[in-house]
């Protein structure tokens, strides 16, 4: 059995395996447009969080799709993310239809809240997905809808599920009709046994004092990340984490299943898990108790750089020595200088 390091070498080099190059060929949107649908009256920090950090992960574009009472507060947060402040209108599906095609990776979840009409919307729109093969990710309250309607994402062609202990306890109670103990560190066959009464295609990772992951296919490696984080425990972290995994999701289905070393939603799920942790732990090394999620949010870039970065091209046609005017001086940047 390969040991602990050996698994986080060979994840590691699957993960920089699929971070893109940042090249001058490319257009806006095509290193990840990220959909997340959740923000209420009470929970406008959640998709912030997940929003921003997609972005500092590398995403190009992300949308909020959110209830009518969080529009302002998330947009007063930020003017990265794009914000449709729809989710409880009457027709929010035929607002929301046209704008499934232009994402990559839907996220469920960060701040949805538990309002009835907003259910019945999700629930409708994680058809509509289906029938367009949309990844997705489900956390936190869109957890909480699957515990009540089990059966709306059984046999889901592509699907991650982002419990905690607690939230895993009650989806084993709805899909299994069991009832467990929630523990910091579930067992991999309880979890192997979640994800194939769900359907193959699911991958559950599953965050404790261990991250596992596993998928509902027969046979495959269960993944363990026990990178150290911190014993704070301040909320918004899984917001954090949702929002790289849709990122690093998008990355690892771009640049296809030979390069990664097992699936490509386990490889991303990996990648968001480790990243969340250190960045866990190196701002608690700078804020300690006082630690918050924007801590961790800033984090972000030095944590990646030094984990995964192998594809930041530094040098392009524009970086030469061709001179710049700038108040009425010429002044040369060389590749490095910025």
């Amino acid at each position: 059995m390969a040991s602990q390091t050996n698994v986080d070498e060979r994840m590691l080099k699957s993960v920089r395996k699929i971070v893109p190059s940042l090249t001058t060929t490319k257009y806006k949107g095509q290193d990840g447009r990220i959909g997340i649908f959740g923000g209420s009256m009470e929970y406008t920090g959640a998709p912030y969080f997940a929003a921003m950090s997609a972005f500092r992960t590398g995403a190009d574009i992300v949308h909020i799709f959110c209830a009518k009472d969080a529009g302002i507060a998330i947009k007063s947060f930020s003017p990265e993310p794009i914000v449709h402040p729809l989710l409880d209108h009457n027709d929010a599906i035929r607002q929301i239809k046209p704008w499934l095609d232009r994402l990559h990776v839907i996220l469920i979840g960060p701040g949805l809240g538990r309002d009835e009409k907003i259910f019945r919307v999700i629930v409708e729109l994680i058809s509509l997905c289906r029938d367009l093969k949309k990844p997705m990710i489900i956390d936190a309250d869109g957890l909480y809808l699957l515990c009540q309607k089990p059966d709306i994402i059984r046999d889901y062609p592509g699907l991650i599920l982002t419990p905690n202990a607690m939230e895993f306890s009650r989806l084993v109670k709805a899909f299994l009709d069991r009832t467990i103990q929630p523990v910091p560190v579930v067992k991999i066959s309880e979890l192997k046994h979640l994800a194939d009464s769900i359907g193959k295609n699911v991958v559950i990772l599953n965050k404790g004092a261990k991250d596992v992951i596993v998928d509902g296919q027969k046979g495959t490696e269960a993944v363990t990340c026990t990178a150290a984080g911190s014993g704070r425990r301040c909320g918004g972290q899984g917001d954090l984490l949702s929002g790289a995994l849709a990122v690093f999701w998008w990355w690892a289905i771009s640049a296809g299943p030979s390069e990664c070393t097992l699936s490509p939603p386990i490889t991303a799920a990996y990648a968001a898990s480790r990243l969340t942790r250190e960045c866990n732990a190196t701002a608690f090394k700078l804020k300690e108790r006082s630690m918050l999620t924007t801590d961790m949010l800033e984090q972000i870039h030095p944590v990646f750089q030094r984990l995964y970065e192998i594809n930041c091209n530094k040098s392009s046609s524009s970086s030469s020595s061709a001179p710049i005017v700038f108040g009425g001086n010429k002044i040369r940047i060389k590749s490095g200088d910025v």
